[in-house]
Order: C-alpha cells, then structure tokens, then sequence
C-alpha cells in the first residue's frame, strides 16, 4: 500500500525557480507549478494541496493579489501559504502578514535546506 503524498502548489513567473523545486521536493510531495495565477486556482479549487507557494513580484498578478483571492474563495484556511521573494517591498510582505495571507516569508535565492525547514516548522 503506498502513502499518498500531501500536495504541494508553486506559482512562479520565473521557469527555473519552479524545475528546481520539483526537482528537489518530488520526492515529498505531490508538486504542481506553474506561471499563471489562474492555474494555480483552478488547481487548488480541484485538489487537496497541503503547502501553496508563491512569489510576490509576478506581471500577471503580485503574490499578495493572489493569496486574496485564495481567501476570497474560503479554499486557503487549512493550507500553509508561503510567500517566496527576491523583490517584496516591505509594506506588501507586511500586508500579508498582517491579514495572515501567508505563514512565511522566504527571501530569494531560496535553498533546499532553507525550504525544507519552513515545511518542517508550518
């Protein structure tokens, strides 16, 4: 019988960022990741996902933008949100987390190890 792994979602707009996490956590989770806002909601709208990850700076919608419609859908109160940015200006990291939109903050380059650790603690 094998163990259904939880479900993990990384929105990014940049394509290496996300090959490097599926790479590195495929063997954890169930990793899904994409550079549009409306797939990664369609897919949270239709499956059990555990952890959701996002960047903050993105041309089709800012990671914050985001995180709100999660809220605004009520599909977001069990799941981890972890907000990954190399460009966040300080007044929207601190929005997030004053609306408790996200449970972290990882600046960028982020590492396996540092990842792993936020996953360990949320």
């Amino acid at each position: 019988m094998s163990v259904q792994k939880p479900a993990v979602i990384y929105l990014d707009d940049e394509e290496i960022n996300l090959l490097l996490f599926k790479e590195m956590f495929k063997k954890d989770f169930e990793v899904f990741t994409t550079t549009y806002p409306e797939e990664a909601i369609d897919f949270i709208k239709n499956n059990d996902v555990e952890y959701v990850f996002t960047d903050q700076r993105m041309p089709l919608m800012s990671g914050v933008e985001f995180l709100k419609e999660l809220e605004a859908m009520n599909v977001t109160t069990s799941v981890k949100k972890v907000m990954i940015s190399g460009y966040a200006a300080e007044g929207e990291v601190s929005e997030a987390i004053d609306k408790q939109l996200i449970d972290r903050f990882i600046d960028k380059p982020w590492t396996y190890d540092g990842l792993k650790t936020v996953i360990s603690t949320i």
